[in-house]
């Protein structure tokens, strides 16, 4: 049987290419934003969903973190690493001096600042809720409005595309996770992600927290705070390490730890993404 797997949509959407490499003989599902998404896999119309979690560029994605901290149902169960490669896209054939119009998410106008400011100054900016949505929209727009957007938007709308690869940086990647009720077994090339908060605040804290991995090698792969939301001051901390939960140096080492932490909650053990 199939498994329904949503996505943060619509269809053509970066978040589309990661479901489609994960599942691509799954039902794949698209819906309008990340609450929808995850109240599907929590309220169980979906098996597993796939949402952007970090950009290389712009970071965490916070709505993401926070619903995983706050879910008493739902785990990361794969990651997925996408390059990120911005087009132009128009409606028709057009020359960058013909451009009077561009659409894309705001994001897309931050990652590829660098050519908008040199290609094209004087275009008009206008935000859209995704890359695939402003693609779209240039069916039934005007002749000299673009689109910034994934190269499969523009084949699926059978749209021309103006220049490939217009991002600012080449190395931009973004980190997809893909939730589940349900654990992964251990590959032995596995990724933890934790969250907790201290009980208290002393000096030293945050070394004696992070000595265990020191001691037994295990290597942390990103640290974070995100604010808890109880006042200045108080804090979440995010960590991913190498390992899975249920490998014994790993199960010692949280143990370990625990001791100075409140709210401790693993985000999941799941298969390392491989960069592209």
């Amino acid at each position: 049987m199939k498994k329904n797997i949503a996505f943060l949509g619509p269809v053509g959407t970066y978040t589309e290419q990661a479901a489609f490499s994960y599942a691509p003989d799954q039902i794949r599902t698209p819906l309008e934003t990340i609450k929808e998404v995850t109240k599907s896999i929590e309220n169980g119309e979906v098996d597993e969903c796939v949402l952007p979690i970090e950009n290389s560029l712009g970071g965490t994605i916070i709505e993401v973190i926070d619903y995983l901290i706050s879910s008493k149902k739902t785990q990361i169960k794969n990651e997925l690493m996408l390059e990120i490669k911005h087009c132009l896209i128009s409606k028709t054939i057009l020359q960058l001096s013909e451009i009077k119009v561009i659409k894309s998410k705001f994001e897309a106008f931050q990652q590829c600042k660098t050519f908008i400011d040199t290609y094209l100054p004087k275009a008009k900016l206008i935000s859209t809720s995704s890359t695939a949505a402003a693609v779209n929209e240039l069916i039934y727009g005007e002749n000299f409005t673009v689109a910034i957007g994934p190269k499969r938007a523009a084949q699926l709308a059978n749209l021309p595309i103006v220049k490939e690869s217009i991002q600012d940086k080449k190395n931009n990647i973004t980190r997809f996770v893909v939730l589940s009720k349900n654990d992964h077994e251990p590959t032995k090339d596995d990724k933890t992600s934790i969250a907790f908060e201290f009980g208290s605040d002393s000096p030293g804290l945050i070394y004696s927290t992070l000595k265990p991995f020191s001691d037994k090698n295990i290597n942390l792969t990103k640290i974070e705070s995100r604010p808890t939301g109880k006042g200045l001051g108080s804090y979440f901390f995010l960590i991913d390490f190498e390992g899975h939960k249920n490998e014994p140096i790993i199960s010692e080492t949280l143990k370990e730890i625990k001791k100075h932490m409140i709210n401790f909650k693993i985000l999941g053990s799941y298969p390392k993404g491989k960069l592209p």
